[in-house]
């Protein structure tokens, strides 16, 4: 009767470490080929903010250019080069409906400060923003197209 209980403890001691350590390979395997499973696409979209000016009608009419920073970065750098600006159409455009649109890219900036210049290059208004993006597409590793942000900036007058 002793040599049962002998074997069973040797199998036990030969059998669990055994299948404990195939187990553990698994898991280990399956950890580092999710980490590894292909880089992300390249991003085919582009975050925006819509800009509408909002005060009298001879105020709103009165702004020419529009500036929005982030830090130091600036779309356009200054107002004098707001309509002649490199890149400007599609970085931060008028719209036919008198409000702005700003692409900022796929990584949006979480405070912006906007200003809006007459033609003579007087500052009308600045107002600062922060924004709690949102995503509505995509993938947590890779990211994706962030909710569309609509900002009223109102004019004096």
């Amino acid at each position: 009767m002793s040599a049962a209980p002998n074997a069973r403890f040797r199998v036990e001691l030969v059998l669990v470490p055994l299948v404990a350590a195939v187990c553990m390979a698994f898991i280990i395997g399956a950890i580092v080929l999710d980490k590894g499973a292909g880089s992300c696409p390249e991003p085919n979209w582009h975050n925006h903010l819509t800009l509408s000016l909002s005060g009298s009608p001879a105020a709103v009419s009165s702004v020419s250019a529009i500036t929005a920073c982030s830090g130091s970065n600036c779309v356009p750098m200054n107002p004098t080069f707001a309509k002649l600006a490199t890149g400007a159409p599609s970085l931060l455009a008028r719209q036919g409906d008198g409000s702005w649109v700003l692409n900022v890219d796929t990584e949006p900036p979480t405070a912006v400060t906007f200003r809006a210049y007459d033609a003579a290059g007087n500052l009308l208004v600045q107002q600062s923003n922060t924004f709690n993006w949102t995503r509505v597409g995509g993938t947590e590793q890779c990211g994706g197209p962030m909710g569309a942000m609509a900002v009223p900036l109102r004019l004096p007058g």
